[in-house]
């Protein structure tokens, strides 16, 4: 015979509140009819009033021998799942807050503070993870702000030193991915303390009178290494991990171009966009942005170093066109990016009309140097052409005698005399074209 189930806090409170309301004249017919009574008053009362149900629904399970928790398969409590999400809910929600009162702050009075503010990105590059722990090889910080780019950097290249038991396989994976050069536990393994102490003094550059260091940001699937190596150093220099906060990269840049956007259809409606944008890497077979390791060995686009500078590069790219930032190449964008593509855009977004007859008039897009010339080059053609379009005078058969073209059929296959229709007529089968065609100042003739 099965055991009969335990009642919950609920259950109590709902006796309770059955034995009141039948003292009011007030009765019920069933269990159902008293829950859908009680529900509202159950959870809009306080843990005071809570905690007498409690109590009695515990003592209940103690005298069924129910145990107070609930495990998963794996022996992992249910209370302490509910625990952790909640506790990363809450650590998500002060993140998102935390970015949004810097961009507040920084733009009170006027978007110049936020061009103008200091920003901490930070990457690294691990050959495995062991256990819970991150064997870090690599590690790049970088700042830059809005106005002058990319100011500095400070990339390190780490020897973990030894290689732990069983991922001997996973570390030389790691190093031909990566292009990282194989732990040896045969040299002195790189000094955490000195890497933290040279981390600290290089996020409190900007002003060393702060006692609370600015946060750094990385995209969100670096987040757990990242973090894990700040550990890993803060654990053998004896110090205080809560000194550094990481936070996610494009959740600043969603926050960021938003709040110095002056138009609707500039910024980013959503995060997802903004991470979408990050990812895209439109800088990442740039030359000349990884350390002369990653060169060497042709491993650029892997490079800490080279990453953390695209990262900047994409936001400096959406956000100074926005804000109205001159950009200069190899501080804002790679030194051997073309400008003029860029200028030209924003030229153009400067002084473009809308459609005459679209409608109402349809804003070009943000400025990005991401577009191709081509384009810029077929935008502006179709502006100046629509701007000066004027009827086209009528030839007379005397004016194409005179001009040679008379019995002429034209080689893109229009008219009788045309190269397609010979072919066709003779059931021969053309020949195929070894080049691509490319527009010219005048077609190719074929007489007849």
């Amino acid at each position: 015979m099965p055991k009969k189930p335990t009642r919950n806090a609920f259950y109590f409170y709902m006796l309770d509140f059955k034995e009141e309301q039948r003292k009011k004249g007030i009765n019920y017919k069933n269990m159902a009819e008293i829950a859908e009574a009680a529900g509202p008053l159950w959870r809009d009362a306080p843990p005071a009033a809570r905690a007498k149900f409690e109590e009695i629904s515990k003592k209940e399970k103690q005298k069924a021998n129910v145990p107070e928790k609930k495990y998963t398969s794996t022996g992992v409590s249910l209370a302490d799942i509910e625990q952790m999400d909640k506790e990363l809910r809450d650590t998500e929600a002060a993140e998102v807050k935390a970015i949004q009162n810097f961009v507040k702050l920084n733009s009170f009075n006027s978007n110049e503070g936020l061009l103008q503010a200091d920003i901490y990105i930070m990457d690294v590059n691990y050959y495995c993870q062991a256990g819970s722990e991150y064997l870090i090889g690599e590690s790049t910080i970088l700042r830059f702000n809005l106005i002058d780019g990319i100011k500095d950097t400070y990339p390190e290249m780490i020897n973990p030193g030894g290689i732990p038991v069983g991922y001997a396989r996973d570390v030389k994976l790691g190093c031909e991915e990566l292009g990282l050069n194989m732990p040896d536990d045969t040299s002195r393994p790189s000094n955490y303390m000195k890497i933290l102490a040279n981390t600290i003094d290089y996020l409190k550059q900007s002003d060393q009178s702060v006692t609370t260091l600015p946060p750094i940001y990385t995209m969100p699937d670096k987040v757990a290494p990242v973090v894990n190596f700040i550990q890993q150093m803060c654990s053998r220099a004896a110090e205080d991990e809560t000194l550094f906060r990481v936070y996610k990269l494009d959740t600043l840049f969603y926050n960021m171009i938003n709040a110095i956007k002056t138009r609707p259809e500039e910024g980013f409606p959503k995060i997802s966009l903004a991470l979408t944008q990050l990812k895209k890497d439109p800088f990442q077979y740039n030359p000349g942005l990884a350390c002369e390791h990653h060169e060497e060995i042709d491993k650029a686009v892997k490079c800490t170093l080279s990453r953390c500078k695209r990262w900047a590069f994409t936001i400096l790219d959406s956000c100074c066109p926005v804000g109205g930032v001159d950009m200069i190449p190899g501080a804002h964008i790679p030194q051997d990016y073309d400008m003029d593509s860029i200028l030209s855009l924003k030229e153009q977004k400067r002084v473009r009309a809308g459609p005459s007859v679209a409608g109402p008039s349809t804003a070009m897009p943000s400025s990005n140097s991401s577009m191709t010339e081509s384009y810029l080059e077929t935008s502006a053609s179709i502006d100046d052409d629509s701007a000066a379009l004027r009827p086209a005078p009528e030839l007379t058969d005397s004016d194409l005698l005179s001009s040679g073209l008379g019995n002429v059929a034209i080689s893109s296959g229009l008219g009788r005399g045309s190269a397609r229709s010979k072919w066709n007529r003779h059931k021969v089968p053309r020949p195929a074209l070894l080049t691509p065609l490319r527009p010219c100042a005048t077609h190719t003739l074929h007489y007849s």
